[in-house]
C-alpha cells in the first residue's frame, strides 16, 4: 500500500448515520444512502446471485451497498444509479472463509465492485428465486439503513506504518485513524497487510503519473469486539482501496499486527 507524500497529511473520514426508523429499506430510495447487511442485493440484468469460488458454491452475502449520489470518482448516466457493493462468504456469522481467503490474498471469497444500474433493470427475480431456495436460518448480517455520512475528526497515516511520528505523540493521538465503518480517511492498518492488488495494473498518461496512487475508499469496520455483533465483525481490519486515476479498480485489503 503506497504511503502519502507527506506522512503527516490529514484526511477527513466520513462516518455512517444510521436511521432508527427508516422510511425505506430500498437502496434506490432518496432517503437511503446505504444498506448495511440484509438479504436484498441489487443484481445486474441476467445476473445470478454471486457465489463463493472456494467453498461448495456457497452464496456471497451482502456486506454493504452504497448509493453514490455524490461524485466519488464516478458519475452515473441520466436515470442510472451507481452502487458500491461488497459481498462476502459467510455461511455462518463467523465468515471464516472470507477471512482466510483474504488473508491468503485470494479473491474468490468476496466481491467488491461498482455497478451502474436502473431500478427497472435490476434483476429482482434472481434474488427472490435464490432466497426461496435457502434454509430458513440462513445467516445474513442484520440489516441497517444508513441515511447519510457525517465528517469526522481528520486523520493521519496509521502509526504502524508512519515513520514521521511516534504513536504516543500528542499530534498523532489527536489524529489517529478511527476504527469502524467509514468512507475515506486512513485505515487502521497495522504492521502487516495482505492486499489483492498491490498497485493498479492499468497504464496512465505521463501527466497522470504523479497522481497514480490508491486511497482508502471504505473501511468495513471488521475489527470490533465480537460482543458488538456477529462474528463477521471481528474478522480483522479490512478496507477497500481505490485507484485515484481509475476509480473502477478496487482492491480488498486486510491489515493487523499478526
Amino acid at each position: 500500500m503506497p504511503y502519502p507524500e507527506n506522512a503527516l497529511d490529514l484526511l477527513t473520514p466520513y462516518f455512517p448515520v444510521f436511521s432508527t426508523a427508516p422510511a425505506s429499506t430500498n437502496v434506490f430510495d432518496p432517503s437511503v444512502s446505504a444498506i448495511l447487511g440484509g438479504s436484498n442485493p441489487v443484481l445486474l440484468p441476467d445476473e445470478g446471485w454471486p457465489r463463493c469460488g472456494s467453498c461448495e458454491d456457497n452464496i456471497l452475502i451482502p456486506y454493504i451497498q452504497i448509493n453514490f449520489r455524490q461524485k466519488v470518482g464516478v458519475e452515473a448516466e441520466p436515470g442510472h444509479t451507481i452502487l458500491l457493493q461488497v459481498f462476502i462468504c459467510a455461511e455462518d456469522d463467523c465468515a471464516d472463509c472470507f477471512g482466510a481467503r483474504l488473508f491468503g490474498a485470494f479473491d474468490n471469497a468476496f466481491l467488491v465492485r461498482v455497478i451502474e444500474v436502473t431500478v427497472e433493470s435490476a434483476n429482482t427475480a434472481a434474488v427472490e428465486e435464490t432466497r426461496a431456495g435457502l434454509a430458513a436460518d440462513r445467516f445474513f448480517i442484520p440489516q441497517r439503513v444508513i441515511s447519510g455520512w457525517t465528517p469526522g475528526n481528520p486523520e493521519m497515516l496509521h502509526e504502524a506504518v508512519n515513520n514521521e511520528i511516534e504513536y504516543d505523540d500528542p499530534q498523532y493521538l489527536e489524529h489517529a485513524p478511527a476504527p469502524g465503518l467509514k468512507l475515506l480517511g486512513f485505515p487502521v492498518q497495522g504492521k502487516y497487510y495482505s492486499s489483492i492488488i498491490e498497485r493498479c495494473p492499468k497504464s496512465v498518461r505521463p501527466e497522470q503519473a504523479s497522481e497514480h496512487d490508491v486511497r482508502c475508499l471504505l473501511q468495513l469496520g471488521t475489527d470490533c469486539d465480537i460482543e458488538d455483533g456477529p462474528g463477521v465483525y471481528a474478522t480483522g481490519n479490512t478496507w477497500i482501496e481505490q485507484c485515484t486515476v481509475h476509480p473502477d479498480v478496487l482492491s480488498m485489503t486486510i491489515g493487523g499486527d499478526w
